[in-house]
């Protein structure tokens, strides 16, 4: 009996010693899993995450999800990170699982129950929902568990947790954010040609290629950015029609661009380069001529100052969406009232004068500009026809020129081999009024350009505003073509300096010659006045300057 006794205690104590082994040998198991899973216990996530109390079996019953975060929509916030948190302890614990170094340990089984618990307790969000009487008794209980797809159902679709009001308010603010976001889209589709015109607009030089660019823009802004914040429906045909118009925009523009892009191309190409060598050889006896033309053109265009340029903003949008589109304009713009603009485009000289010519004081040095400025225009428009003389002449020599160079950029072709290009509307001031309503939805401008009858005109207003003194002072005729002629005739259409005349040099440009300059108090007036070629009439100029 006795040895029986011992047997069973010796066992007990063997019993004691292993489990004691065992336990001992787990929890350095666990410590080492713990240091490599970085966990501080087992706890690391909880079972049930919220708790909810209720106070009828009907309550207990119909509990959901819904019910609990439309009670509590500031928990969803909460939710969302406590599943994250429980998806990411399940990631790590299954990576454990598959890959490890402890699957020999003599306690790995009982390690993957405890991971496989803690597993289980992250696979959801769950709300314990008990029903606890009025008298404090524990009558019923439920588990509500959610998942990452439960719980992303709810920003899915957001009219789960609203009322019907809220819900209301909910899809309008929808609308309204997919109709802003519509919008944008298309202000960005007009900004990027935008973009793109101010990238490529001082690249362009193909007469009249800036000014149709700028009308694009122009119509651009006209038909696409108030148009677009007008409409106020997501699915309304409008907005086909603004896409197709800003497409057609589009494809316009670039056209332009490519249209001078190709012809710069053919300017770099070695054909033209032959070209331009075999005439920089001819025009070498041409060349003083030119260079002549072209410091004539240069003087004329500073009389009034016309090359001082700005920048004009196409479209000021209040609110920012389009950004800007800059063209160059002269000075002479005249921002005027509704009224005064009536009355300009009814009688535009005298609002020129008013606009423009404020000071009489200035009137005397202004009316000599004036004269000046008829005198050389009716020179340059004969050096533009014997400039044409000489570009017959070198017609044997201009071959397989591609027939876009010469339709699209004729000026431009032959002032690259040299020829002075006189371009009269280089030279003409443009005096423009404009006038734009309160609210800026109106803008309406006109343009009253200086040319040699306007300019005549002008200078005959200026100095019936004289004074009987001062208008004696400045009275002398006016440099007119008849006068001209009949100058030239009178000197056989010889050169009154050198003797050279039309009839030994056929293209010879004669000009006309103040013998006291105006500048000393000559008048233009027959005595005063005699037939130069340009050689002689330039050599007169640099000595007076000098």
């Amino acid at each position: 009996m006795v040895v029986a006794l011992l047997i069973v205690v010796a066992i007990i104590v063997a019993l004691a010693i292993n489990i004691s082994s065992n336990i001992k040998n787990y929890r350095e198991l666990e410590s080492e899993v713990f240091k490599k899973l970085n966990f501080f216990s087992w706890n690391v996530v909880s079972y049930f995450d919220e708790k909810v109390i209720v106070k009828s079996r009907q309550a207990l019953e119909k509990y959901d999800g819904i019910k609990f975060f439309k009670e509590n929509k500031e928990k969803l916030v909460r939710a969302k990170s406590i599943i994250k948190r429980k998806n990411e302890i399940t990631n790590i614990l299954c990576e454990f699982l598959s890959n490890n170094e402890y699957k020999k340990h003599s306690q790995y089984n009982r390690l993957v129950i405890q991971i496989n618990t803690v597993i289980k307790n992250a696979r959801a969000y769950r709300i314990s929902v008990t029903y606890i009487s009025s008298a404090g008794n524990n009558l019923g209980s439920k588990e509500i568990s959610l998942s990452q797809y439960d719980i992303n159902k709810f920003d899915r679709d957001p009219s789960l947790l609203m009322g019907k009001g809220e819900y209301n308010k909910f899809l309008k603010e929808q609308e309204k954010e997919v109709l802003n976001q519509k919008q944008h889209n298309y202000y960005e589709r007009v900004n990027k040609l935008i973009d793109y015109a101010n990238e490529n607009r001082n690249l362009l030089f193909i007469k009249g290629s800036v000014e149709q660019l700028d009308n694009l823009i122009a119509k651009l802004f006209y038909r696409t950015v108030n148009s677009i914040k007008k409409i106020k429906n997501i699915n309304s045909e409008e907005w086909d029609i603004i896409q197709a118009f800003i497409a057609q925009i589009e494809k316009e523009i670039k056209a332009v661009v490519d249209r001078n892009q190709k012809i710069l191309k053919y300017y770099d190409s070695p054909a033209f380069l032959k070209i331009k060598e075999t005439c920089e050889v001819l025009m070498s006896t041409q060349r003083e001529f030119n260079e002549y033309i072209v410091d004539k053109v240069e003087s004329i265009s500073q009389l009034f100052g016309t090359r001082v340029i700005r920048n004009k903003t196409i479209n000021e949008d209040k609110y920012q969406y389009i950004r800007p589109y800059k063209k160059t304009i002269t000075p002479f713009t005249a921002e005027v009232s509704a009224a005064v603009f009536a009355s300009a485009e009814n009688n535009p000289l005298e609002y020129v004068i008013k606009n423009f010519y404020p000071n009489k004081n200035l009137y005397p040095e202004q009316i000599q500009k004036l004269h000046l400025l008829v005198e050389e225009l009716a020179t340059l428009k004969e050096a533009k026809h014997i400039i044409d003389n000489y570009k017959k002449e070198y017609q044997q020599y201009i071959n397989d020129v591609p027939d876009y160079v010469m339709m699209e950029d004729t000026e431009g072709f032959y002032s690259r081999l040299g020829f002075a290009n006189i371009d009269e509307s280089m030279l003409t001031v443009e005096y423009t009024f404009s006038y734009t309503s309160g609210g800026g939805m109106a803008k309406r401008e006109f343009t009253v350009p200086m040319t040699e009858e306007n300019i005549v005109d002008l200078i005959k207003a200026l100095e019936a505003k004289l004074t009987i003194s001062a208008f004696t002072k400045e009275q002398r005729a006016l440099m007119t073509n008849k006068l001209r002629e009949f100058i030239k005739k009178r000197d056989n259409f010889t050169c009154c300096g050198c003797g050279n005349s039309i009839y030994t040099e056929p293209n010879l440009l004669l000009e006309i010659d103040h013998i006291i300059p105006v500048s000393k108090g000559g008048c233009t007036i027959e005595e005063n006045l005699q037939t130069l070629c340009w050689k002689c009439n330039r050599a007169k100029s640099n000595k007076m300057k000098n």
